[in-house]
């Protein structure tokens, strides 16, 4: 990934250096939609055939559902990558700043999963 500068309207994207930024969008999103409704359609499938009881004919599609899951994972990669391209790096003022944020941001994710944990964990007893 280049280092651009911050509303730049070119990014790395895929290996190429200065891509348009409204072109790698188009893309990214395009390829996001595709395979979110690929993966919608797989396990629609797999739901018809369950139906039938027919186990063997669902693992396929099943498969098929993990590998849209990997590719989806590998685009939201893109994507933060994209956003981080066009953020680009702060300034001699904004370092501290941005770190604190960084570190405030990470600590608010821990906490909403803990709080997950805990929710799910208080609800497993419950059904005991």
């Amino acid at each position: 990934m280049s280092s651009v500068g911050s509303c730049s309207s070119f990014v790395s994207f895929r290996g190429e250096e200065e891509v348009d930024l409204n072109d790698c969008l188009d893309q990214l999103y395009r390829d996001i939609q595709k395979n979110l409704n690929e993966s919608q359609c797989s396990v629609r499938n797999m739901a018809r055939l369950k139906e039938d009881d027919d186990f063997r004919d669902c693992v396929p599609i099943h498969f098929a559902v993990l590998d849209y899951v990997d590719i989806l994972s590998g685009l939201f990669t893109e994507l933060a990558a994209v956003s981080k391209d066009v953020l680009g790096k702060p300034g001699k003022d904004d370092k501290d700043w941005y770190k604190k944020e960084c570190d405030l941001r990470k600590q608010r994710i821990k906490k909403q999963k803990e709080d997950a944990k805990k929710s799910k964990d208080e609800e497993k007893e419950l059904l005991k």
